[in-house]
């Protein structure tokens, strides 16, 4: 019996040093709620002791949160003889909480619970930690399916994932675009350097970042901003790409269309400028279409104008542009089967008046093409019209499709174009009959002295020329007690009344004045002019006059006279072309004025000589002195002719400087305006 008892006492306290030197926390509770026994370990890992710990009921040390799933575990102990686990978080001494293991079992014939626990909070930490990082990451990942379009790829290029986003963007589906490289959505937009540049960066083990455009299935095009991540494996280097791309195609959009605003308005400044210069016709027109292929992306830039004889298509100036440099069209040879590709759409083109808008060309046999993308090119066309009449096209090539901006622009240009063909031919065809006129009168002049004839026809043809109602010519006698006014030659539309004969002394003042002062008179509109006199006003309201130019004719032997120009349909615009003209023509009467007097005065010194020797042919004194005096006035006549002639000599030049005076103030006032054009659109702070 006492053996018995030694046994058991050793026993004890066999278990009693296990219980104090376990590492984990023991303890042995009532099911009252209050600890009964507690190891040492309990103090070390709490803080609290044993004493502090036995005095209140263990749910007071348990997490608040952690208290109604404790007393319900509690009550599973009570209820069943099974090994119960769960966790709580425990308070220590310091006012933190460790994260406790349980495992307990509960002896309802006792009414004792036995439990270990176990200190987690490291793990329970990490375990909470590790699902903070996973849900931030199921956020990270939603963000980026839902904003960005994701893609891996194994290290030859080919895809091994995509996200939904890249496939509504792209438009394919991830069957579809798994297995393929990213060649599958190449816009070839981008040359062959730039992706050289990337698969170089990105092999190195390096991000690349940059913005690029690709094609989606349907044909459209969007941009992304890409990042490319190489994911680097133990022998540091890449065996899959992860890219990232935002769809910034608005914003892609909005910058090309800001570029283009800008390179459109340029390009519509410099086309101005061009055709604001001098020059010929295809010099003009070249300039254009240089301009043109400067500024757009474009195959080919033709203009043709109908020859007005024929009516057939001639190429005027043109552009052929490759990858590298833009040259002129010297030949039509230089544009291949030009008519044969376009001619149905120019034939419809000329019947409807309608501009051909991107329209894509069938094209049989490119390898005539001067360059093989020529192939692919897309073909625009704009009838040049002016007065509802097609006098030209102009047509491009572009391997691009035009906006709607570029279409807008090139239609404004094609109206501006059409303007300055119609400008210089109007000018052309002025000029030259300008210079007919010119010509016929000079010749008049040189082969006839006759100043009757020479007025005669330059009243007929200027009236002709200027297409108004009545042309005459004033002719002023100073004659010393009574000067007077007549009009000599006129030319008039047939319904008027003759106006030839004297202008009455007081109603000739205003006209006398402007006449002796050498005044230029140009009056649009009688009614508007404030200077007129009452009396003028009469005598033009008479004639149903409305508007007038008068240029005074003084030759150098003083005579004095006018070519009038008068209209009787309501205002006329006396334009600077016209003045310059009949200013020339009256260089040229004034001119013929002089030869016709010189030619008088040689005919009279004649008869004065022949006379004079009739008279002394009685006595050989009187016949030797009647020679000598006609051999001097035949010297006289021939020094009179060359003065004459000398004085054409020299009007001619000088009638050459003061008929081009005006057209030098044009071109000046006109290199003006092009100045403030360039101080308005290029100020000289805008950078």
């Amino acid at each position: 019996m006492k053996l018995i008892k030694y046994d058991f006492k050793k026993s004890e306290e066999k278990y009693s040093r296990f219980f104090s030197l376990s590492l984990d926390l023991l303890c042995i509770a009532n099911f009252d709620g209050y600890f009964k026994y507690l190891n040492p370990v309990w103090t070390k890992i709490l803080g609290w002791s044993i004493q502090e710990l036995v005095a209140q009921p263990f749910i007071e040390f348990v997490h608040p949160e952690d208290r109604e799933s404790t007393i319900v575990a509690a009550q599973k102990i009570a209820q069943s003889v099974d090994a119960v686990s769960f966790e709580n978080r425990y308070l220590c001494q310091d006012g933190s909480y460790k994260w406790l293991s349980w495992n307990a079992t509960g002896f309802s014939e006792e009414n004792l619970i036995y439990a270990v626990a176990r200190d987690i909070t490291l793990n329970k930490q990490n375990e909470i930690a590790l699902q903070k990082s996973i849900k931030e990451l199921e956020a990270f990942r939603f963000a980026l399916n839902a904003h960005s379009l994701v893609a891996i790829t194994d290290r030859t290029g080919r895809i091994t994932y995509v996200n939904e986003q890249f496939c509504e963007i792209s438009k394919y589906s991830s069957e579809e675009l798994l297995g393929q490289d990213h060649r599958i959505i190449n816009s070839g937009y981008h040359t062959k350097e730039f992706f050289a540049n990337l698969w170089k960066t990105i092999a190195q083990g390096k991000i690349w970042k940059g913005e690029i455009q690709n094609k989606a299935k349907d044909g459209t095009f969007y941009w992304v901003d890409t990042l490319i991540a190489p994911m680097l494996g133990q022998d540091g280097k890449p065996y899959q790409y992860v890219s990232i791309r935002t769809d910034i195609t608005q914003r892609k959009l909005s910058e090309l269309a800001l570029l283009e605003r800008s390179r459109l308005s340029v390009l519509s400044a410099e086309v101005s400028l061009a055709l604001s210069q001098s020059g010929t016709l295809p010099e003009i027109l070249q300039n254009c279409t240089n301009t043109i292929s400067q500024y757009l992306d474009i195959g080919f830039v033709c203009i043709w104008t109908f020859e007005r004889q024929t009516n057939q298509l001639q190429l005027q100036a043109g552009v052929h542009c490759t990858d590298i440099t833009c040259s002129a069209l010297s030949d039509t040879q230089d544009f291949p089967d030009h008519i044969a590709l376009v001619n149905n759409i120019i034939g419809l083109m000329i019947q409807n008046h309608e501009a051909v808008f991107n329209q894509e060309l069938s094209i049989n046999h490119s390898e005539k093409l001067v360059n093989s993308t020529f192939s692919i090119s897309r073909f625009s066309a704009y009838p040049l019209i002016v007065e509802q009449q097609i006098i030209g096209i102009m047509a491009l090539f572009s391997k691009q499709l035009f906006t709607e901006p570029t279409h807008n622009l090139l239609n404004w240009i094609a109206n501006n174009i059409a303007v300055a063909i119609d400008r210089i031919w109007a000018r052309e065809e002025l000029l030259s009959r300008r210079e007919a006129l010119l010509l016929r009168l000079a010749s008049q002049i040189r082969s006839s002295l006759d100043l009757d004839m020479i007025l005669e026809t330059a009243v007929n043809e200027i009236r002709s020329l200027l297409q108004i109602d009545r042309c005459y010519f004033l002719s002023y006698l100073p004659h010393p007690s009574q000067p007077s006014l007549t009009i000599t030659y006129e030319a008039r539309n047939p319904n008027l009344a003759s106006m030839l004969g004297s202008i009455p002394l007081q109603k000739s003042t205003f006209l006398t004045q402007n006449l002796l002062s050498q005044e230029l008179i140009c009056i649009e509109n009688i009614n508007k002019k404030s200077q007129l006199d009452y009396d003028m006003q009469e005598l033009l309201t008479e004639f149903g006059i409305t508007s007038q130019l008068m240029l005074p004719v003084k030759s150098n032997s003083g005579e004095i006279g006018a070519i009038v120009c008068s209209h009787c349909s309501g205002d006329r615009i006396w334009t600077n072309s016209e003045i310059n003209l009949l200013q020339a023509v009256c260089d040229q009467l004034a001119i013929a004025i002089d030869h016709a007097q010189l030619y008088t005065q040689s005919r009279t010194a004649t008869l004065e000589a022949q006379t004079q020797a009739e008279k002394l042919t009685e006595t050989l004194h009187k016949l030797q002195q009647t020679q000598s005096q006609l051999i001097q006035n035949e010297k006289m006549s021939s020094l009179g002719q060359l003065v004459a002639g000398v004085a054409h000599e020299i009007n001619n030049p000088v009638s050459f400087i003061h008929g081009n005076l005006t057209y030098a103030n044009e071109y000046f006032q006109e290199m003006l305006t092009l100045l403030h054009l360039y101080q308005q659109h290029y100020p000289p702070n805008r950078k």
